[in-house]
C-alpha cells in the first residue's frame, strides 16, 4: 500500500496474522532503513501481536530520541580527545580513546541487533514510499482489500 495513504484504510475486522474474529485494532509505526518512518497504519491483530509492536515502536522512539544524540555526543568527545592526544603526541591516551572508541561501536551495534530481534515479523515496513506487511492471513488480506478503495492494498504472493 501506498505510506500516504496508509493511516487512511480501514482495518479488516480479522487478524492479519491468522484470521480470528477476536483482533484488537492498534495503530502501529512503521519500520524505515533508519527506525521508524513517518507513517502510522491501523492493524487488527491478537494482544500479544498489539503488545509487541507497541513495545517496538516505544523502543525505536527512544532509540531515535535518546540513544542516538547520546551516541553522536560521545564520538564527538572522542574525536576531540583523539585529536588533542594526536596533537599532544600522546600514544598512550590514543590508545585509550581507540578502545573507547571499539567498546561504543560493539555497544551500538549490540543496542540495534537487539533492537530488530525485537520487531514482530508482521510489523509494517516502509520502504520507498510504499507499506509492506508479511504474512497477512491470505483471507483476511482478500477481505481488507474489498474493505478499502481499489488500488490502496495490493497483495502481494501467495
Amino acid at each position: 500500500m501506498a505510506g500516504k495513504t496508509a493511516g487512511e484504510l480501514t482495518p479488516s475486522p480479522r487478524s492479519i496474522i491468522d484470521g480470528s474474529e477476536a483482533a484488537s485494532v492498534v495503530d502501529t509505526c512503521c519500520l524505515g532503513r533508519y527506525g521508524l518512518s513517518r507513517f502510522v497504519v491501523s492493524l487488527s491483530v491478537d494482544a500479544a501481536t498489539a503488545k509487541r509492536f507497541t513495545r517496538t515502536c516505544r523502543m525505536e522512539t527512544i532509540w531515535r530520541r535518546k540513544i542516538v544524540p547520546a551516541v553522536l555526543v560521545v564520538t564527538a568527545l572522542i574525536v576531540l580527545a583523539h585529536v588533542v592526544d594526536s596533537v599532544r603526541n600522546d600514544a598512550q591516551h590514543m590508545g585509550v580513546t581507540l578502545l573507547i572508541t571499539l567498546i561504543l561501536a560493539f555497544t551500538v551495534l549490540a543496542g540495534r541487533l537487539a533492537l530488530n530481534l525485537l520487531h514482530s515479523r508482521h510489523h509494517p515496513k516502509e520502504v520507498r514510499g510504499n507499506v509492506y506487511i508479511r504474512g497477512v492471513d491470505g483471507e483476511t488480506a482478500k477481505v481488507w482489500t474489498s474493505l478499502n478503495p481499489a488500488g490502496a492494498i495490493k497483495i502481494i504472493g501467495g
